[in-house]
């Protein structure tokens, strides 16, 4: 199993410290088995399988879902 840099989990905790939990979204390849830091359960995971323009959509859901004006037509 894969683990992220520790690099990238500090940066991770500063973007939650910054943004808060609600405003932040992992995207993750869906076919490499990652290890998820146990104190980040319950952010938003949007997996991808190949090209990560797949995930543009859900993305830009997940932002208007959280307040910030988006037009999805345009997505």
């Amino acid at each position: 199993m894969l683990r992220a840099r520790q690099n990238v989990v500090l940066e991770l905790g500063m973007m939650l410290a910054v943004l808060g939990r609600q405003k932040v979204a992992i995207l993750l390849k869906s076919d490499i088995d990652m290890e998820k830091p146990s104190d980040i359960q319950g952010l938003i995971y949007i997996p991808f399988k190949e090209n990560i323009n797949e995930t543009r959509l859900t993305l830009a859901k997940e932002m208007h879902s959280q307040g910030i004006t988006i037009d999805l037509t345009k997505v």
